[in-house]
């Protein structure tokens, strides 16, 4: 009898707690909820909407977080991104899941309000995937960019899903993601940078950075200047050279280095890339396999990206935005000297000295039909 006691207990337990957990689990069924793969957030008038991008499909893939049917939206409007969400919720004839959002498009003029105000509310959701990419709109409205795609036939959140892809080609990391997003929100020393979006006939493109002063959208930089940024972060992978003396190249790896100095509150920063690269064209007679030539091209190669890397610098000076995040780099390195000119850092940009060292080799690349 004792035996069956103690064998009893546990059963009785175990059971308890199966059921507990099975009540908790089947609060909604899949088919009850629309899962948004993409929101959008805009302002107007005093106003903001959210718009709710999802699958009307029955069910969806618990990988990707796609339905299976035609895509459709869902708008709320309120005083605030929160409460629109909120009217949003109520007015969808399902219950909404953002889970399961890949990607959060913010318009044009919800940029210019603040990003904090678009982003706050999400930050403090716990369903919401922290890789989840963020996006502005250029020039419109994110519903509007969301409907366009609609009427196009695009599949939107496979489009997004495409450029992320892409985006891992060209760089090591994306970070536009929400959590990096967040943390350099923190940061306001230096600006939050954000790519855009515009629409052209094949679907959707990355054309450069959205540059936040203060959180609130400030500019936008145009496509060299974006990657020059990218250079200096250090967060390129490949990127392609055109010389003028018909010859491709590609570069395959690079390597930046930030050395920051402050004496006398003077910031100087020396900036050292170093990468390799591939010929992928030569249209000229000449052989340019000869070290003269390999000499040439690279010193020609050195002075391209040197090109590149100096658009964001004279950007950053002309308009004193610190769009390369250096004040995090001169408070690291230099933390005692940083202490006398962090209250006036804004005021320092302008006067940062720059130096510059790029160094670089060149592969032959492969020749069909050549031993």
């Amino acid at each position: 009898m004792k035996m069956n006691r103690i064998f009893f207990m546990p059963c009785l337990a175990l059971l308890i707690f199966l059921g507990g957990c099975t009540h908790d689990m089947s609060r909604r069924e899949i088919d009850e909820i629309d899962l948004v793969l993409v929101l959008a957030i805009d302002y107007d008038n005093g106003e903001y909407t959210v718009s709710g991008l999802y699958s009307t499909g029955g069910g969806a893939d618990p990988e990707k977080g796609t339905g299976t049917g035609e895509e459709e939206v869902a708008k709320g409007t309120g005083r605030s991104a929160y409460e629109a969400l909120e009217d949003l919720k109520l007015k969808n004839k399902k219950s909404i899941s953002l889970a399961q959002a890949g990607s959060f498009l913010i318009g044009e003029a919800a940029a210019k309000q603040g990003l904090n105000r678009s982003l706050d509310f999400l930050s403090r959701d716990e369903t919401i995937k922290m890789e989840a990419l963020i996006y502005i709109t250029k020039g419109k409205k994110a519903a509007d960019f969301i409907q366009e795609g609609i009427e196009n036939k695009q599949t939107i959140h496979e489009d997004l899903e495409a450029i992320e892809q892409k985006q891992q080609e060209i760089l090591t990391r994306n970070d536009n993601t929400m959590v990096n997003i967040l943390n350099d929100m923190k940061q306001t020393d230096s600006c939050v940078m954000v790519p855009y979006l515009i629409a052209d006939e094949s679907g959707y493109l990355i054309d450069g950075y959205a540059v936040f002063d203060q959180l609130v959208l400030r500019d936008y930089l145009d496509h060299e200047t974006s990657d020059g940024v990218n250079f200096i972060r250090n967060i390129m992978r490949s990127y392609p050279v055109y010389l003028d003396n018909g010859v491709g190249l590609y570069i395959s790896y690079t390597n930046t280095k930030l050395k920051t100095r402050l004496e006398n509150q003077q910031v100087t920063v020396k900036i050292t890339v170093s990468f390799e690269s591939m010929l992928k064209e030569v249209l000229t007679q000449t052989n340019v396999f000869t070290a003269k030539e390999m000499e040439r091209l690279t010193q020609e190669q050195n002075n391209y990206i040197r090109s590149i890397i100096e658009k964001p610098v004279k950007y950053s000076v002309e308009n004193g935005l610190d769009i390369l995040n250096l004040a995090r780099q001169v408070e690291n390195q230099n933390f005692v000297q940083w202490q006398g000119i962090k209250d006036t850092w804004a005021d320092e940009i302008s006067d940062i000295k720059y130096q510059y060292k790029v160094q670089s080799r060149i592969s032959k690349s492969f020749i069909l039909g050549e031993d």
